[in-house]
């Protein structure tokens, strides 16, 4: 969810990028009324998990692309982790303290600080996608706190961990083969973690690393042939893309409206690979409505948002959404404008962390 770059020169596009998935993830964990339930729209508008798998392929995209082209650098390992724990760790672990707190002196349940899966332990050491899986359950949403939303930054860590140590030992071609399997294997890889934890569809298969490598090697598999020169965005090649991926989209559409579980994960994440191909595509439409001011302008300060949004939830909803309802406005028009509270002011906050609190540790960088 953090800011990187490819290890060229940095790609407009991609912050837009950025922001779709940002906006995707606030807009689905900001929709409370089901009263739409039954509607094709609301499935889609409320599938903010789409925006984390968005994550996922672009992160794996633009992590494999920065250590390839770092491949056989004496500072390979150090150069790759001091950078990333620069840009990762500073806001994460002050949002966690933020949130301890609240948790003291206004949730008034320190005892859960340290017993259980949400202790704070399992933060500190950046897994609490593993407490996921272990409790079954989501962790810490209680009258003022929700931080079960930080597994997929603990995803991603884990996958920091091993991916660089993969990309060195194997060469590109048959990393190119690996990422491939990963993603051809990510359907079984759920079935069996489901059926380990003894539940048809368990947490554990949406959290742990190894049941998110079908999206994070999507990412990856792009920037490798991308390495290997095979990525010449010729007409023909756009077009081919294009095509399938506009089929991919239907596809998920069809999973989505379906809630079909294992299988939504692979095509997913290869809907996603298409259209980040299109997003670097020059004189492509989907670059162009990446590089829209407001989405780049988003994806800048995304990393903020994802961290936070859920921590103020609880503050929003005592904010804004109980005056909204008392207003006698439509459940639609409460909604709506909710959404737009909502989101304006994570940007805000995010915004007031990137100044005081990201930039500082990025000049470090």
């Amino acid at each position: 969810m953090s800011n990187s770059q490819t290890g060229h020169s940095r790609i407009p596009a991609l912050d837009g990028v950025r922001g779709i998935a940002t906006l995707t993830v606030l807009t689905g964990h900001f929709m409370f009324y089901d009263v739409y339930h039954e509607q094709w729209w609301w499935a889609i508008a409320h599938a903010g998990w789409l925006g984390v798998d968005l994550f996922f392929v672009l992160s794996g995209f633009l992590i494999t692309g920065i250590l390839l082209n770092k491949k056989g650098r004496p500072d390979y390992f150090r150069d790759f982790y001091r950078r990333r724990i620069l840009r990762i760790f500073p806001l994460y672990y002050f949002a966690l303290i933020l949130s301890f707190v609240a948790i003291v002196f206004i949730d008034q349940q320190p005892h859960r600080l340290y017993t259980g899966y949400d202790s704070l332990g399992w933060f500190l050491a950046f897994i609490p996608n593993v407490a996921l899986a272990l409790k079954g359950d989501w962790l810490w949403q209680t009258n003022w706190v929700g931080l079960s939303h930080l597994w997929s930054l603990a995803v991603e860590e884990q996958f920091y961990l091993l991916w660089p140590l993969v990309v060195v030992l194997i060469p590109r071609k048959p990393l190119a083969v690996l990422c491939v399997l990963l993603i051809w294997a990510g359907y079984y890889i759920r079935v069996q973690t489901d059926i380990a934890f003894g539940k048809e569809v368990s947490i554990a298969s949406y959290v742990l690393p190894h049941c998110r490598m079908d999206g994070l090697a999507a990412g990856s598999l792009l920037a490798i042939l991308m390495h290997l020169g095979h990525l010449s965005f010729s007409p023909l090649q756009k077009t081919i893309v294009r095509d399938l991926t506009f089929g991919l989209v239907m596809t998920t559409l069809y999973l989505l409206l379906a809630e079909t579980t294992h299988w939504r994960g692979e095509v997913v994440a290869l809907t996603f690979m298409g259209i980040l191909y299109l997003a670097l595509s020059p004189d492509s439409k989907i670059r162009t409505f990446c590089e829209r001011p407001l989405l780049m302008h988003l994806g800048l300060y995304s990393y903020g948002m994802y961290v936070f949004h859920q921590m103020f939830r609880v503050i929003y909803e005592y904010i804004y959404r109980g005056p909204l309802e008392a207003s006698g406005l439509p459940i639609g028009w409460v909604q709506a404008i909710y959404m737009v509270l909502a989101i304006g002011t994570t940007y805000l906050i995010a915004r007031i962390s990137w100044r005081y609190v990201e930039q500082r540790f990025i000049a470090m960088k």
